[in-house]
């Protein structure tokens, strides 16, 4: 958890295994994390860019992120009362711009949170239809935030490649040479 928000304990019932840390220094092995999910992290972070650079350190080759967002046209990042009515919103089309500048392939995006952010019962009541329904729409319909998995981009190397040969070392002195077939 970023360090200006208050640490949870998780599991609730057993150990704890959460870390409360800086946003942009992860106490992670770089090239150690297979699967990361960040939620509440880009929206809320002073610096999304530090925090990209960060979560792109941690992922090995060919990893993959899930990065969870408010959507800027949804209701949830409008009221103050919605875990999204904080921070800064985005577009799909901002995230997956952010994304590929961080060297990340956005793969899939989803949108979620149709359901109206109320707690008046006509509207829990009908959430399981919402979602059902905003599923179905158009993208430029997301509901209240946006899920864009990515991969983590590795480049080869750029330019031409030269190969040099190795070449044959002379056997020291004192050291039989290999005899050729023999192991």
């Amino acid at each position: 958890m970023p360090g200006p928000q208050v640490a949870m304990p998780w599991p609730s019932d057993g150990d704890n295994v959460s870390v409360l840390t800086e946003e942009t220094l992860w106490p992670i092995e770089t090239g150690h994390v297979d699967k990361l999910i960040v939620l509440h992290g880009l929206e809320t972070s002073e610096r999304a860019y530090d925090l990209l650079e960060e979560a792109w350190r941690v992922l090995g080759p060919g990893g993959k992120a899930l990065f969870i967002v408010p959507n800027r046209a949804g209701l949830w990042s409008r009221r103050d009362r919605t875990p999204f009515g904080y921070g800064r919103p985005y577009s799909a089309s901002q995230l997956e711009t952010q994304l590929r500048k961080h060297q990340f392939l956005p793969e899939r995006h989803l949108g979620a949170l149709y359901q109206f952010p109320s707690a008046k019962r006509v509207w829990m009541k009908s959430g399981n239809v919402m979602e059902r329904v905003g599923r179905s729409m158009p993208g430029m319909f997301a509901g209240g935030a946006f899920m864009v998995e990515a991969s983590k981009l590795v480049y080869p190397p750029k330019g031409k490649v030269v190969r040099s040969r190795a070449r044959p070392r002379a056997v020291p002195q004192g050291v039989p040479a290999p005899i050729a077939g023999r192991i």
